[in-house]
């Protein structure tokens, strides 16, 4: 019997991608995106969500796959909290929730159709983009067990 997942399918830039639900706290739509000037590619901005300041993910710069894409208000997007860490990451539509199975390669499941989809996964792109924010500011990430950080080097694989 193949691994299940219970997920949420999403498209993005023509793209479809799935994470799994246990890291996705709300589907919200983004507010009023300020710009941040000194952020790595991968953050494109923040926003005010009900008086918490939320950082945005661009996935494509997070992935290295593609040019940022600049987040306006009325963007959908996923709400990810991991390793007491919480940002938005861009959507164009939601596709489908549902208890998907594993598919043929690893980090995929199969959609409701049949069709292939990449599993992103939050934990890392938070501590990818955690660590791009460090780096830009020329300062080492801190060693605070409590933080819970991956120490993955910029550019590895994210499993």
């Amino acid at each position: 019997m193949p691994e299940l997942r219970n997920v949420i399918v999403f498209a993005l830039g023509g793209a479809r991608y799935a994470a799994e639900l246990r890291w996705v706290r709300e589907v919200i739509t983004l507010g009023f995106v300020t710009e941040v000037p000194t952020a790595p590619a991968g953050l494109t901005g923040a926003f005010n969500l009900r008086g918490t300041i939320v950082p945005v993910l661009d996935l494509p710069a997070l992935l290295g796959i593609g040019a940022p894409a600049t987040p306006r208000q009325g963007d959908g997007a996923l709400l990810l909290e991991a390793d007491q860490a919480l940002a938005a990451l861009r959507v164009d539509t939601i596709d489908e929730v549902g208890t998907l199975p594993a598919g043929t390669s690893p980090g995929t499941i199969i959609d409701a159709r049949g069709r292939m989809v990449v599993l992103v996964d939050p934990p890392a792109l938070l501590r990818r983009a955690a660590a791009a924010a460090w780096a830009v500011r020329g300062i080492p990430q801190p060693d605070d067990e409590a933080m819970a950080w991956d120490r993955a080097a910029p550019g590895a694989p994210l499993d």
